[in-house]
């Protein structure tokens, strides 16, 4: 009497969580070591070693290291975004105020994530990125242009494109929460609230001084 033969074996299917959340390992080795030592000087083994993994992992969730460079970066300005539009979200919120929630909370993240900070302020300047990502990069510099645009609507800021007040917020912020996210400055230091100052200073409207004020 034979007997019945038994199902072939198969391998044990990954499941959608577990997928999702090797997936996120993956992003955020990436993140880290590419913000830390630069994208060239980053290999996918050492990728694959943050994030505990096989290195072949990788390419089941990647094409390869340009891929993952693109996710992290997305990542980055997607978190930006929504940071700006969620301090500018309240009704009438004026504009120095919504910045200054920004250049608040990026430093306050800068402390507890310097890697994601340091790749929204200064990606890897490498002709890798892919339309996903040159789009998110899009949405997080518009929204807060529109910021600015706001403000210059209501006599906040000064006159010029907003695109320029707008890089020019940015790039002192950006210098407060890069000196935090290097452990040089703590949140708390003096110079940040000093620094966050002279960034809204930069761009804000003045009234020209009259002639017929000024004492003779």
């Amino acid at each position: 009497m034979s007997l019945p033969l038994s199902p072939p074996r198969t391998a044990p299917r990954r499941r959608p969580r577990d997928a999702r959340a090797t997936r996120t390992r993956l992003v955020r080795a990436a993140l880290e070591l590419f913000t830390g030592q630069g994208f060239r000087a980053t290999t996918t083994p050492q990728i694959a070693q943050r994030a505990g993994v096989a290195e072949a992992t990788i390419y089941r969730h990647f094409p390869g290291k340009n891929a993952l460079l693109n996710a992290a970066c997305v990542e980055a300005f997607g978190w930006g975004s929504a940071l700006v539009l969620e301090e500018a979200a309240p009704p009438g919120a004026d504009a120095q105020a919504v910045l200054r929630g920004v250049g608040t909370r990026l430093v306050e993240r800068a402390t507890r994530d310097a890697a994601l900070v340091r790749m929204l302020l200064r990606p890897p300047e490498e002709p890798l990125h892919d339309e996903p990502t040159r789009q998110a990069l899009r949405d997080f510099r518009e929204a807060l242009q529109q910021v600015v645009a706001a403000g210059k609507q209501r006599g906040r800021i000064r006159s010029g494109s907003a695109d320029l007040w707008a890089a020019v917020w940015l790039a002192l912020a950006g210098f407060v929460a890069e000196r935090v996210a290097a452990g040089e400055w703590s949140a708390d230091h003096p110079n940040v609230e000093l620094a966050l100052e002279a960034a809204w200073e930069a761009i804000v409207y003045r009234v020209p001084d009259s002639p017929l004020l000024k004492v003779v």
